[in-house]
């Protein structure tokens, strides 16, 4: 499928793990909002990927997961955050790490809504293939969930 050397995916395993560890530093009003978040709010959570790879950066043997962690949120199409980065200037494994994101919290519960069918979960991603999502990623993910 996509072929990662063995020290890419371990950097991507780890950076799975710890993705997220930035929102320790997002206010817990945002964090459990259970109604859409205002713009103010939206760009407080913006900050998460920054502030996590902030904690993890002083651990070296964590390097590699930096970048995966600090553009997770970037888009396919360039409109993602915090830098706008556009297709393959985005690290392989932070396009990985947001479709498996992306695909979590889609079937999962959250404050503001139910949890998405595993079948319903997949059609948002395939509509999204392209354009918040790496085409040749998403092939691959799909892939692994249909075994």
């Amino acid at each position: 499928m996509l072929r990662l050397p063995k020290d890419e995916i371990e950097d991507i395993r780890k950076a799975v793990f710890l993705h997220d560890i930035g929102k320790v530093g997002i206010n817990e009003n945002i964090l459990l909002k259970n109604s859409k978040l205002t713009t103010g709010e939206f760009e407080a959570m913006k900050k998460h990927p920054q502030l996590s790879t902030d904690i993890i950066r002083p651990l070296h043997f964590l390097r590699g997961t930096v970048p995966l962690i600090l553009y997770h949120h970037e888009r396919w199409d360039g409109k993602g955050y915090p830098y706008r980065l556009k297709g393959k200037e985005i690290p392989i494994g932070a396009r990985i790490i947001a479709i498996v994101d992306a695909y979590r919290s889609l079937t999962s519960n959250r404050p503001y809504r139910k949890a998405y069918p595993k079948g319903a979960a997949i059609n948002i991603l395939k509509k999204e293939s392209g354009t918040k999502f790496d085409p040749q990623v998403t092939g691959a993910f799909l892939k692994i969930l249909s075994r």
